[in-house]
């Protein structure tokens, strides 16, 4: 009966110490969010510790493995929007030729001239528009946009997410601290039994 007592004693202190620590642990990633001294050693959250360099890496994957600026260029020109902008551009220069053209000139040549600067308009804007979307894909850094939104997403707000998200696996991580502390626990007390 003394063993059973002294194993379960065992069990239930490494329980104990199972659960607490893995409970620190998950606070401990935003955790304290400023750095706090304790016995002259700077304690903080591993997030908020490494908030530059944990948004600089998702930038970076963001950029390489989810989405660039050759995507989104993909998508903002596609053919349906191409012919879009297109019609647009040439209806607006048909239209302000029209308009600009002194009145003295008969409509019938109006019109020719404002359908000889659509065609020209039309040939010139499809090169534009590739040359265009060349030299700002060069300008736009998709990670250090991504980057810079991280380093701005406030802390306590980000552990909020991160905890309505993932809170049942993360009581499922204390708990089986504990489970593990007890089977450990119950172990050494073999152990010191054996010895």
């Amino acid at each position: 009966m003394h063993f059973f007592i002294q194993m379960m004693f065992l069990g239930l202190i490494g329980a104990a110490i199972g659960w607490i620590t893995n409970y620190i642990a998950i606070v401990m990633l935003f955790r304290p969010i400023e750095p706090v001294k304790i016995f002259g050693i700077d304690i903080q959250g591993l997030i908020p510790r490494r908030r530059d360099e944990i948004a600089a890496s998702i930038g970076k994957v963001v950029e390489d493995e989810l989405i660039s600026i050759d995507d989104i260029w993909g998508k903002l020109l596609s053919d349906e929007n191409r012919k879009y902008i297109l019609s647009r551009i040439l209806n607006t220069v048909g239209s302000a030729v029209e308009k600009n053209v002194p009145s003295f000139i008969p409509k019938p040549l109006k019109a020719m001239i404002a359908d000889y600067v659509r065609g020209i308009v039309n040939k010139e804007a499809e090169k534009f528009i590739d040359e265009s979307a060349a030299i700002m894909s060069e300008k736009v850094d998709i990670a250090g946009i991504v980057e810079e939104k991280i380093k701005l997403f406030e802390l306590k707000k980000l552990e909020k997410i991160v905890l309505d998200v993932s809170n049942k696996e993360l009581k499922m991580i204390v708990v089986l601290g504990g489970i593990l502390g007890f089977i450990i626990g119950i172990l050494q007390a073999f152990v010191v039994r054996v010895l």
